[in-house]
């Protein structure tokens, strides 16, 4: 298993007590982080975790849970990497790989950082657990929450879509809808968490946060050693670029991997706050409101891990990309279209990005790119309806069938 080193906070440069409870800096009220001892990591390892059964556990060295007996999973990680060539010929790019995410157990990329939230919380015998959350979040914490036996509180703003308050609800957790925004959710359950003590698994949780490392340790596997030269990732938080950039680091420390992606962070236009600073030449985003968008799950005006994500971004000579609500659906019908993967909007900002990317002749056809697909479709099946065939109804008549069949030819 990983061992723990220190939790510290980059911005005050002080260590904090790893036994107390997951919390934000008590200096800054930042985010902490997590390391890791990689002091005895060997070049042998790579190969035993190549061995192992499959799944994000095999990677256990570089995760911060030292008790086998706490992990807390389902069945997450090693989703497919998909050479998606239709869609890589319609964009013009040679080598566009997808890294479909919705196949994790609640259909979302939060099943990489819960598993090890989870498998924390579980290992310091906490009782209940909680998250605010635009809503894969609230059914990643419900489905871990069940299967480790713990008690839920899930927290979404009233406008979540049904889907992903069904699966919540599901699981069992009590789940709470707020009629505000998800930075006045947020807002109330860091009121609540002093208020009950639950353990918090947020993104101000530095446990969970580790578990998107694992994007990086993948992508290098997958490609057999090979280091894409962009990877381009769906951002509410920030988390997405700043763990990815932690997990290649760790491996060009090792010396696995040599190099480093240029990271990009897709946003919808509508809230796009770190691509404003990124723009701006900025070192933190400016907190602003979301303004309405069909990518509803990176909708975050307040990202946590903002700062963070910006250095990811320059650290790699990477970029910061606003999609509109048209460029993110033509993106979703796209890639279910030509290559067979149907996800939420909010995922498709990734594919999105490349698009905008191609055209302005920043990404060139045979760069190798890896964007991340990050939320299964029928999460959000609405906003795919405009873009999707209308179905054909018959009765049941050979004739009329033929009759129909022969207007679409």
């Amino acid at each position: 298993m990983g061992t723990l080193e220190r939790i510290s906070c980059p911005a005050c440069q002080i260590d904090v007590d790893p036994t107390a409870p997951p919390a934000p800096c008590p200096r800054c009220q930042g985010v902490l982080e997590a390391h890791v001892d990689l002091g005895g990591v060997q070049g042998p390892l790579a190969d035993e975790i190549r061995r192992r059964p499959r799944g994000l556990w095999r990677w256990r060295e570089f995760l911060p849970v030292q008790d086998a007996d706490a992990i807390v999973s389902l069945g997450e990680g090693d989703t497919p990497l998909i050479h998606a060539r239709r869609l890589g010929a319609e964009l013009g790019l040679e080598r566009l790989y997808v890294k479909n995410d919705t196949l994790l157990p609640t259909g979302s990329l939060k099943d990489r950082s819960v598993t090890v939230a989870m498998s924390h919380a579980r290992a310091v015998k906490a009782s209940a657990v909680a998250v605010s959350s635009t809503g894969n979040h609230a059914a990643s914490v419900a489905a871990y929450a069940a299967a480790a036996g713990l008690q839920a509180v899930v927290m979404m703003p009233g406008v979540t879509a049904p889907g992903k308050v069904i699966q919540a609800r599901a699981s069992g957790a009590t789940v709470v809808l707020v009629t505000a925004s998800f930075e006045q959710t947020a807002d109330l359950f860091r009121q609540a968490l002093r208020a009950f003590g639950w353990y918090p698994c947020a993104s101000t949780n530095p446990w969970r946060n580790e578990g998107k490392k694992t994007y990086a340790f993948e992508v290098w596997e997958a490609l057999g050693g090979e280091v894409p030269a962009w990877m381009i990732h769906p951002i509410a938080g920030g988390l997405g670029v700043t763990a990815t950039w932690k997990g290649w680091s760790e491996l060009n420390r090792l010396g696995w991997a040599r190099g480093m992606p240029r990271l990009v962070a897709a946003q919808a236009a509508a809230a796009a706050p770190i691509v404003r600073a990124w723009i701006a030449g900025l070192a933190e985003p400016v907190r602003l409101s979301p303004e309405p968008t069909v990518a509803e799950s990176i909708a975050v005006g307040a990202p946590s891990l903002g700062g963070r994500a910006l250095r990811a971004l320059r650290a790699t000579d990477g970029l910061g990309v606003a999609c509109s609500d048209d460029e993110i659906l033509a993106a979703q019908s796209l890639l279910a279209r030509l290559d067979g993967v149907f996800c939420e909007p909010s995922a498709a900002t990734s594919i999105a990005a490349a698009r905008v990317l191609r055209r302005a002749g920043r990404i060139r056809p045979p760069d190798l790119v890896v964007c991340t697909v990050t939320g299964h479709g029928l999460k959000q099946i609405d906003a795919a309806a405009a873009h999707a065939s209308s179905p054909i109804t018959v009765g049941p008549s050979l004739s009329e069938l033929e009759r129909h069949l022969r207007t679409l030819s």
